[in-house]
């Protein structure tokens, strides 16, 4: 048995993470209280520098496209960042992995947007947003997509002159484009 230095409990040694840097080879906080000490961080710390930081890998999938979500979806349940697999249940019950993408241009060829679905298998539909580029939030296109179509794929590359085949699964993003246009007036 040890007690916990953070709740001040006893708790079985199974109930530590192992550190070797102790003398008793475990850590000083139970696992419960470290959990919980990670997730207040996480959230106290990391989200801002997200909102602040445009150059941030998940600045456009986690800050913009979070707010869009509650914005255009109102009856949504949003997910921890964490939570593996899918981002939101819809008002239907339907599970939804937003994703997005800034135009990416190559020298030799057309400018294209790249989606990392890395062959996720757990929603119901991908909600895909292709955004001009980090500092305007111009949305260019938005695309609801079939998990089934697209969840065996680890990335999916939409360039202009293949986008005509994802018309089907286009969806309407003006109210999207409401929201951002409301996220630049108070920047």
């Amino acid at each position: 048995m040890k007690k916990c230095t953070k709740c001040k409990q006893w708790k079985d040694e199974s109930e530590f993470y192992k550190d070797h840097v102790t003398k008793d080879g475990s850590a000083p906080w139970c696992k419960e209280c470290k959990s919980e000490y990670n997730r207040s961080y996480y959230k106290n710390h990391h989200v801002k520098k997200m909102s602040e930081n445009k150059k941030c890998p998940v600045y456009l999938g986690i800050y913009i496209n979070e707010r869009i979500l509650k914005h255009v979806m109102p009856n949504a349940v949003l997910m921890n960042y964490a939570n593996p697999g899918f981002d939101l249940v819809c008002g239907k019950g339907y599970l939804v992995d937003a994703k997005s993408s800034v135009l990416h241009h190559r020298k030799n060829q057309g400018p294209y947007w790249m989606f990392g679905i890395n062959k996720n298998k757990t929603p119901d539909y991908f909600l895909l947003t292709a955004y001009t580029d980090r500092e305007s939030l111009n949305i260019d296109h938005m695309w609801l997509i079939p998990g089934d179509v697209i969840n065996d794929k680890t990335i999916v590359g939409l360039s202009l002159s293949t986008i005509h085949k994802w018309d089907d699964y286009k969806i309407d993003h003006t109210a999207a484009l409401n929201c951002v246009n409301q996220i630049k007036a108070s920047a």
